[in-house]
């Protein structure tokens, strides 16, 4: 079976997490600011939920961290087209963006990755 090892907890957790993360970081980035000093690290958030999804399973981290974003980008999609009705946002735009949303999910999978064989390496 494709989906063995997969923790379907992570998954819901990354899913949720992947949600709010990206409706959070949607309407920061709708209301203009004249704060430009400061740093947008708006998408660095989604290494949060990818890290998270990581640390609830051993088997398949990164496949629990990408699995989560991918089921969500049609709950996203749809939950910001009903809001924002104004069509402003072509589509092709918001599918890069959770396209980089998704990669820095599996980035924050692949570093509790990189520090658990680090760690386990080290005992060794």
């Amino acid at each position: 079976m494709v989906f063995k090892g997969v923790s379907w907890i992570g998954v819901a957790g990354c899913f949720i997490l992947y949600c709010i993360i990206f409706l959070a970081v949607r309407y920061e980035m709708g209301i203009e600011t004249h704060a430009y000093s400061h740093a947008q690290l708006g998408l660095l958030m989604f290494a949060i939920p990818g890290a998270i999804a990581a640390l609830t399973t051993k088997e398949s981290p990164l496949t629990v961290a990408l699995l989560g974003p991918l089921l969500a980008t049609p709950c996203c999609l749809l939950i910001l087209h009903l809001h924002l009705v104004n069509g402003c946002i072509a589509l092709l735009q918001e599918l890069a963006f959770m396209t980089s949303g998704m990669f820095w999910c599996g980035s924050g999978a692949l570093v509790v990755m990189l520090c658990r064989s680090l760690i386990t390496h080290q005992h060794d």
